[in-house]
């Protein structure tokens, strides 16, 4: 019902806010961009810049068969297609909706279309393209598919959790073990001894969520570095444990931790979900006994 009431505005406004088209049947929306409506479908909502949208481009030659010059159908950024000739459907196209554009070569985002600059025609050449709003994703939807895949099986959506970061940083990360936990040191040690069990250190970090970098362990909200007696049970998470044993007096390092190795399955509520994994810069400030 809301969407024939639409049509019905729809069609009154196209007439009324369109100017002349030299090509029957199409209405002029832009300086040379002509569109025609070729299916109306049943969604209501307008494409935003923060949507992602499934369209399918069948591009030919005005009188040649449709996509004899491109044919192409995936997932798109609405912003990164909201320019040249497109600038002038996004506000008007629904999804379900088919529209027939015509407009000349050099006015279409062919980077954004088709991955790469192309156009062979000359760019005053008029090309008419159908177009087909196939699906719309909000970014709501994402956050809600990637929590459903979290809930299903939480640990797999962490181990790509920690993958993606590490194929994304330029840090020279190096791997404990078989774990999923993952360092990086810096500084020069003062004491080259590594930590031995029951030695008083003193240490400080920073602890921020992986997956937006969110601080929300600090030791220095809490008075500063802390006093600790190295293999104590519970005072420091076990990540935290396993950094101090890699580092040396003086050093820094920074640690990818599993949540198996940090919160776990309960997290922190109000703070941290769980099954999160980590990312703590540790410093070892001082070893009792050191020489």
């Amino acid at each position: 019902m809301v969407r024939s009431a639409w049509i019905v505005g729809l069609a009154l406004l196209f007439l009324l806010g369109c100017g002349r088209s030299p090509h029957p049947g199409y209405k002029l929306v832009g300086e040379s961009t002509h569109l025609k409506y070729i299916v109306l479908g049943e969604g209501d909502r307008l494409v935003t810049d923060s949507d992602s949208v499934l369209i399918r481009f069948r591009v030919a030659l005005i009188g040649e068969d449709p996509g004899s010059f491109l044919s192409t159908e995936r997932w798109y950024s609405a912003a990164d297609l909201r320019h040249g000739a497109l600038a002038h459907v996004f506000h008007r196209v629904h999804e379900g909706d088919s529209m027939s554009v015509i407009a000349p070569a050099a006015d279409w985002p062919w980077a954004a279309m088709a991955g790469a600059d192309i156009p062979p025609a000359p760019d005053t050449t008029e090309l008419v393209t159908e177009l087909s709003l196939i699906g719309i994703r909000s970014p709501q939807w994402y956050e809600e598919a990637a929590l459903e895949k979290r809930r299903a099986d939480p640990q797999a959506y962490e181990r790509k959790v920690i993958a993606k970061y590490l194929e994304s940083s330029r840090e020279p990360w190096q791997r404990w073990g078989t774990s999923e936990l993952h360092y990086v040191i810096s500084g020069n040690a003062s004491d080259t001894n590594r930590v031995q069990r029951g030695q008083q250190v003193l240490i400080s970090w920073s602890g921020q969520r992986l997956e937006d970098g969110k601080v929300f362990d600090d030791s220095g909200s809490s008075g500063g570095s802390f006093p600790w007696r190295f293999g104590d049970p519970d005072q420091v998470i076990e990540g935290v444990q396993v950094a101090v044993s890699l580092l040396r007096e003086g050093q820094e390092g920074i640690f990818i931790l599993p949540s198996e190795m940090a919160f776990g399955a309960k997290g922190i509520e109000g703070t941290l979900d769980p099954w999160t994994p980590v990312l703590y810069t540790v410093r070892l400030e001082s070893v009792a006994g050191s020489r």
